[in-house]
């Protein structure tokens, strides 16, 4: 795991490792084609994701108010923004996405660790988040729909608590094999990141890439203060989508990468101690009160869960 935040902002102090971390995934506004199964859904591809580390999962639906979403938010260790189609612009996933951003923010600066991650949507709604800007302004068109590729790291990369601490065999594998599944047609241009005081002042570049027509846009993000991280390809689908038509690179060293992934998050929120005031009030919330759809003859996601 990379190098851990604490909650004095002292790497040697070590804080009690949580044993039983458990994981929101935000949810999306259902397109037209989920619409008969309910208001927003989860790809059950990140749920699966998670709990390949031993980690729980708490879905969170995009109708919660402003409090049900704090209480929320002390209850469990970390949160996903998962990708997805969702507008960035107006949409119950960028409501709710905002709250939750707003508040670990607000908990790293009162001493409580509290990590988020966003998967394309989700890296896109970070960056979207921190710039400020009411719309999708930051996010240019750009071809990498279906498109595996090697990461073109920075020299950040190496000191960074995403791969810092890795013995270096998985970013052996990202800089030389194609496994890093993009599916996205915006991006968030490097030249633009960079120009962008905000953005470029709040993250550090990771990794970059090049769309089929070579514009460079950033593909991997960490923050330089608080435990916030994002990419814009899909470490969860190496696992767990199945799509035949889609380039996702299924091989033991993808496998590895994607697990890899899904591992360093988790542990960055087993220095998280939120728990739920009981366990009854924590059945309730897990994922296991909902029942995954087959999604595979309507989308990508072989599986999903939906949320009236």
């Amino acid at each position: 795991m990379g190098k851990p935040f604490s909650t004095s902002k002292n790497e040697c102090d070590l804080k009690p490792v949580n044993e039983r971390p458990i994981i929101g995934i935000l949810s999306l506004d259902c397109p037209e084609i989920f619409s008969k199964y309910g208001k927003s859904y989860i790809a059950s591809s990140y749920v699966k994701y998670i709990e390949s580390t031993g980690a729980r999962v708490v879905p969170i639906r995009i109708d919660l108010s402003k409090e049900e979403l704090e209480t929320l938010f002390n209850c469990i260790n970390g949160v996903i923004f998962p990708g997805g189609g969702a507008s960035l612009s107006n949409s119950g996933y960028l409501r709710t996405a905002k709250i939750i951003y707003d508040l670990a923010l607000q908990a790293y600066d009162s001493g409580d660790t509290f990590p988020l991650w966003g998967t394309c949507l989700g890296f896109e709604l970070l960056n979207v988040t921190t710039s400020g800007l009411e719309s999708e302004q930051i996010l240019e068109p750009c071809d990498a729909e279906n498109y595996s590729v090697s990461l073109d790291f920075t020299s950040d990369a190496l000191q960074s608590h995403m791969f810092g601490s890795e013995s270096g065999e998985v970013i052996k594998i990202l800089k030389e094999q194609k496994v890093a599944f993009n599916s996205h047609r915006k991006c968030i241009l490097t030249e633009e990141f960079l120009a962008d005081n905000k953005i470029a002042g709040f993250f550090k570049v990771l990794s970059t890439n090049k769309d089929r027509n070579g514009l460079e846009f950033v593909s991997t993000i960490e923050g330089k203060k608080y435990p916030i991280y994002g990419t814009q390809w899909h470490p969860e689908k190496l696992q767990f989508e199945w799509e035949p038509k889609e380039a996702i690179d299924h091989s033991p060293d993808a496998i590895r990468v994607g697990q890899y992934m899904a591992n360093f998050f988790v542990n960055q929120a087993r220095l998280n101690t939120h728990k739920f005031p009981s366990a009854e009030e924590e059945g309730k919330a897990l994922i296991y009160q909902y029942n995954p759809t087959d999604t595979s003859q309507h989308t990508a996601f072989q599986q999903c869960y939906f949320f009236q």
